[in-house]
């Protein structure tokens, strides 16, 4: 989903992982394990920035349940590429504008009023802003679904960057705990502030531990990869690019199965490569979409490949939004990064277009080159 672009007023900056496990009258203490006590640190900066956002920023009564269960949703969202959260990608987009409306609403209260610029001066006085109206129930709890989401998203990915398996448990309640001292400054957090300062240390020094062993990673990744397409490779043509496309190159069906494109092997075949966060790309993709919808019936098939820096959830919510099964496209992963190392420099959208003898012409450019792609395809069709 395209959450990642939504923002709020408020950045949320904190870092946590988390299981699904209720956290009523959760108990935390020095002795607990470091995943309990870090989350219930983390959980102390969530807190408070649920505290500022739904009472200084937005002024509107959290609703508690809904809140809960969408972090849940949103961990499992990042975790699980399969599970879908409780609204699509343009329902959450339009609570994240409501939001952002009614917090740019509250900022201009804040503003003073312009002077007049002397006594002669007749002209109207301008009009105070209007304080905006209370959320309904409905709004109120999408917009506690919209943050929760956002926030467990935000521990999925810090917990990953971290590699650890924090409690969702003691998170929650942490958040519980910050808010309800908030509110009555005589109900104390369950950790002392010196223990909190340690943990939010020790933590920083496990996601900078996790980032050095994440570069060491890569590059043997990318030897192993460099290694793996080594057999793949053949003759090259004058720009460097590949001659023909070999169909044994590693492709993850994500709309049919298959591991290559191997069934592709001996017929016409046009390839749109992109990515799912790319403007350009999905600028050219409605197009892309109609190239493929005119030639499917004159014997050349089409498939998308997602680069391999995607994911497989949004590759299927990008192929759902654009529909491209419509066009009789098949839609592929390069999540062995093979097809980019092979065909591609680096750079999306890219298009190619191969003959049945598997000869490769690769078009860098689609917006320049989009007249010679079917010009192309056209020569190629039955």
């Amino acid at each position: 989903m395209k959450l990642r672009s939504i923002a709020l007023v408020a950045a949320t900056t904190a870092l946590v992982a988390c299981n699904t496990q209720k956290t009523e009258n959760v108990k935390v203490g020095l002795n607990d394990k470091d995943e309990v006590k870090i989350a219930y640190m983390l959980g102390t900066q969530f807190g408070m920035q649920v505290q500022n956002i739904t009472k200084n920023q937005l002024e509107f009564p959290l609703d508690e349940a809904t809140f809960s269960a969408a972090v849940d949703d949103g961990y499992k969202m990042v975790k699980d590429t399969a599970f879908k959260i409780k609204y699509s990608d343009s329902v959450m987009t339009g609570i994240a504008m409501m939001m952002n409306s009614r917090a740019r609403a509250f900022q201009a209260l804040k503003m003073p009023l312009p002077p007049k610029k002397d006594s002669t001066d007749t002209a109207a006085a301008p009009k105070a802003p209007e304080k905006p109206a209370p959320l309904t129930a409905e709004q109120a709890s999408d917009a506690s679904y919209l943050l929760g989401v956002q926030f467990g998203a935000q521990i999925a990915s810090l917990s990953e960057q971290s590699a650890l398996e924090l409690d969702v448990a003691a998170f929650k309640q942490s958040m519980n705990d910050v808010r309800a001292n908030a509110a009555d400054s005589s109900k104390k957090l369950q950790l002392p502030q010196d223990t909190l300062n340690a943990l939010g240390t020790r933590l920083r020094e496990k996601i900078m531990e996790q980032r050095k062993a994440a570069i060491e990673k890569q590059k043997e990744e990318e030897k192993k990869l460099k290694e793996s397409v080594a057999p793949l490779r053949g003759d090259t043509l004058s720009d460097g690019t590949q001659a023909k496309l070999n169909f044994k190159v590693k492709a993850t069906g994500i709309s049919v199965s298959a591991e290559n494109l191997e069934a592709y092997a001996g017929k016409p075949l046009f390839v749109f490569y992109f990515s799912t966060t790319c403007g350009h790309c999905r600028h050219a993709t409605p197009e892309i979409k109609a190239i493929a919808n005119e030639f499917k019936d004159k014997g050349i098939k089409s498939i998308a490949v997602a680069s391999g820096g995607n994911n497989k959830r949004d590759i299927r919510s990008y192929m759902e939004e654009f529909k491209l099964e419509e066009a009789g496209m098949d839609v592929f992963f390069d999540e062995a990064r093979e097809f980019g190392e092979l065909y591609s420099d680096g750079y999306v959208p890219k298009a190619y277009i191969v003959k049945e003898d598997g000869s490769l012409s690769t078009f860098k450019s689609f917006e320049a080159q989009k007249d010679s792609i079917k010009a192309e395809l056209a020569k190629l069709a039955k």
